[in-house]
């Protein structure tokens, strides 16, 4: 997985609202995907910590802000 040492300064966290500077990945958007091209919003890597894990679906997921929050 590829880290970004510092956070885009025009976007916000969302997980946790934020745009501090601090370590971050991409995140893709499902659905956006044209070839090996997909949009993407940031994650602080320190906001992975709210990871949660379903073994009866098979999901990954977090805690998200809603769009416009």
């Amino acid at each position: 997985m590829r880290t970004f040492e510092h956070f885009p300064e025009d976007i916000n966290c969302i997980a946790c609202g934020t745009n501090d500077d601090k370590e971050c990945i991409l995140i893709v958007i499902i659905n956006t995907a044209k070839g090996r091209i997909a949009k993407a919003k940031p994650v602080h890597t320190d906001c992975l910590a709210n990871l949660r894990y379903d073994p009866l679906l098979g999901v990954i997921y977090m805690l998200a802000l809603k769009e416009g929050d």
